[in-house]
């Protein structure tokens, strides 16, 4: 397997996040900080599945809130909830993983991935390389991939807080069969210092309201 193209110097995460997705880092690090508040609400009463589900509802509502605000569309796929760029074929879904951010390590979702993520994927993904390419070059040195089907990865384990936001390179045997590129967002080690830093939120997401009507 071909390791992934891995971005996790800041100035180049920075970059990479402004030339393919219009956001910053910093604009991603609160979706992260909403995941891991909802998580916390979380108590003993509630279904030992809640923290999970409120980490996905909320990941999946600001990640949205997030796009949405810059143009993109609400989609689905397959039963996957999805943000859709505009123009190009390019779309992000949030993941709860076990391990994010690890240079040694590739992500595995929680959850697992079904069928219809593995075919989702499979469509995304194929049409990124043709065979010829994939079997002549690596494609960690091809030009810069602005499509395909790309998951924003968040994972919590304890006080251990990570996200990077990654383009799978396949399913298989029910999960992550690997990644074609990973753009580290939250690294080991840097939660306690974003957790710890204080001032305005000036990357925070902005929701706008939607009024629903009583019939």
């Amino acid at each position: 397997m071909i390791p992934a193209r891995i971005y996790n110097e800041e100035w180049t995460v920075d970059a990479r996040l402004s030339e393919t997705f219009g956001v910053t880092r910093g604009q991603l690090i609160q979706v992260v900080k909403e995941v891991v508040g909802a998580r916390a609400d979380a108590v003993e009463n509630d279904p030992i599945t809640a923290a999970g589900q409120f980490a996905y509802i909320h990941g999946t509502r600001n990640v949205r809130a997030l796009f949405r605000s810059r143009g993109w569309n609400l989609y689905r796929k397959d039963n996957i909830e999805l943000v859709r760029h505009p123009e190009r074929d390019l779309t992000i879904s949030y993941q709860s993983v076990d391990l994010a951010a690890s240079e040694s390590y590739s992500p595995m979702a929680i959850s697992g991935k079904g069928a219809g993520a593995e075919r989702a994927i499979e469509e995304a993904q194929l049409s990124l390389f043709s065979p010829a390419e994939l079997e002549r070059h690596d494609p960690r040195a091809l030009a810069t991939i602005n499509t395909g089907m790309w998951f924003f990865c968040v994972s919590v384990v304890g006080e251990d807080v990570r996200a990077e936001l990654s383009l799978a390179s396949g399913v298989s045997g029910g999960n992550f069969s690997g990644f074609i590129e990973r753009i580290f967002i939250v690294k080991k080690g840097d939660w306690d210092n974003i957790r710890l830093a204080t001032g305005p939120d000036s990357d925070a997401v902005d929701f706008e309201p939607i009024i629903i009507r009583k019939q």
